[in-house]
């Protein structure tokens, strides 16, 4: 008979725990995680059949080397990854049951064990991923509005709109790193089979501009809008309103509520962008002339505008309002008009002209100004359209009486148009 003591029998216990994993990608021994982890062949009657311990229980599995489970007095199931790195042990969290069934686990267990062979820690490898994944498009448009869009770019609503209504709505919860060309492709075939020709156009410039501010910031390698070509080539607008329809115009806008009727006058008056005329701001009219500094003009040019005796009699009504914004909606004035949609239709059905734009009209007033003798020289300071010659770096002359001489001769000639 064998008679032991109770030291030895202790430390044979202890030893017991110790269980020598044989890992055939390094052909080296290492402990278990833990002590009074449990051995056990996963199943998934098993697993169900689970009841939550009083103190916390740990269990590996027989078949998947590295895949552990361990189950909360509250009853919950979470599988995890114990591997050994460098001289160090480590866990990654791979799920809870039964969202994440016994085959997934496996799955992910093989692949951060192979991950570990080729000397990858599995756990930044997984903070890599959940950073990807958090990297969803409509997060991403969300950086891209505030980042860039907004500080950049006077019509960043317009790219809003349409990154949320296109983008947005068809990839929102996908990361960036997945969406392929294929993705886009379908957006633009979606649109163009509805008849939206023009706005797939649309759809498509907003969109490489997100995905290649995104390649710039680093968040991709390249971008999946690459060689995509519009689906419908753009006949360039020559629409110019006539006489008449202006005169319907000018009228029908008369009938309008206060801000949309100084608006429309104001657009056929100095014929500047729609935007920039609706954000009217009571800072910018200084001594008769209205002031665009580069972060209110789509070239972030500097750009003043004197204004007419017809276009300074309506902007000193609107001066009598409270506000920073003149050309608002509300009552306080802290936000500039929109709703052009809605306007254009009272002015369509009001007026009775059709198939225009609100852009036309800057193209009206820069035609009728030509018809009146202003050169193109002088035409492109008056319509702030960016002069990319060699002069024009050398020539800082405002031009200030020039453009205010045209723009008169222009009022007066509207004048007898609208009577």
């Amino acid at each position: 008979m064998i008679y032991c003591t109770y030291a030895e029998i202790l430390l044979t216990s202890i030893a017991s725990y110790w269980i020598i994993y044989y890992i055939q990608d390094y052909g080296i021994c290492f402990p278990s995680v833990s002590l009074m982890t449990k051995e056990v062949n996963f199943t998934v009657p098993w697993l169900d059949k689970l009841k939550p311990p009083t103190q916390r229980e740990d269990y590996r599995d027989k078949s998947t080397r590295g895949l552990q489970l361990r189950v909360s007095p509250t009853g919950v199931k979470s599988f995890s990854y114990a591997f050994r790195f460098g001289s160090k042990m480590g866990r990654v969290t791979l799920g809870k049951y039964p969202d994440l069934d016994l085959k997934t686990a496996r799955q992910k267990t093989d692949e951060f064990r192979r991950l570990v062979s080729l000397g990858i820690d599995p756990r930044s490898e997984k903070r890599d991923k959940l950073a990807k994944q958090q990297m969803t498009v409509e997060r991403m448009v969300t950086e891209f509005i505030n980042q860039y869009a907004k500080p950049k770019n006077t019509s960043w609503k317009q790219a809003e709109s349409n990154l949320r209504l296109y983008l947005v709505s068809a990839l929102g919860r996908q990361s960036i790193h997945d969406v392929k060309r294929p993705d886009i492709h379908s957006i633009l075939d979606e649109l163009v089979g509805r008849g939206k020709h023009t706005a797939a156009n649309r759809a498509l410039a907003h969109i490489r501009k997100f995905f290649g501010w995104l390649v710039e910031r680093g968040y991709l390698d390249h971008s999946p809008a690459d060689h995509i070509k519009p689906r419908h080539q753009e006949q360039e607008r020559e629409r110019v309103l006539t006489d008449a329809e202006m005169r319907a115009i000018w009228n029908a806008s008369e009938a309008m509520s206060g801000p949309y009727r100084a608006w429309i006058k104001l657009l056929l008056l100095c014929g500047q962008r729609r935007l920039e005329t609706a954000s009217l701001r009571r800072s910018q009219i200084v001594d008769g002339c209205w002031h665009l500094s580069g972060e209110d003009t789509k070239n972030k040019q500097l750009h003043i505008v004197p204004l007419s005796q017809q276009a300074l009699a309506i902007v000193d009504q609107l001066l009598e309002q409270d506000g920073e914004f003149l050309i608002k909606t509300g009552r306080t004035g802290d936000k500039p008009v929109n709703g052009f949609s809605k306007a254009k239709v009272q002015l369509d059905r009001w007026s009775g002209v059709t198939d225009w734009k609100f852009h036309d009209i800057r193209r009206t007033v820069a035609t009728n100004l030509s018809k009146l003798g202003v050169d193109r020289f002088l035409l492109q300071r008056i319509v702030n359209h960016t002069d990319s010659g060699v002069t024009a770096i050398y020539d800082r002359y405002s031009y200030l009486e020039e453009k205010r001489d045209a723009l008169q001769k222009w009022a007066d000639r509207l004048d007898d148009i609208v009577r």
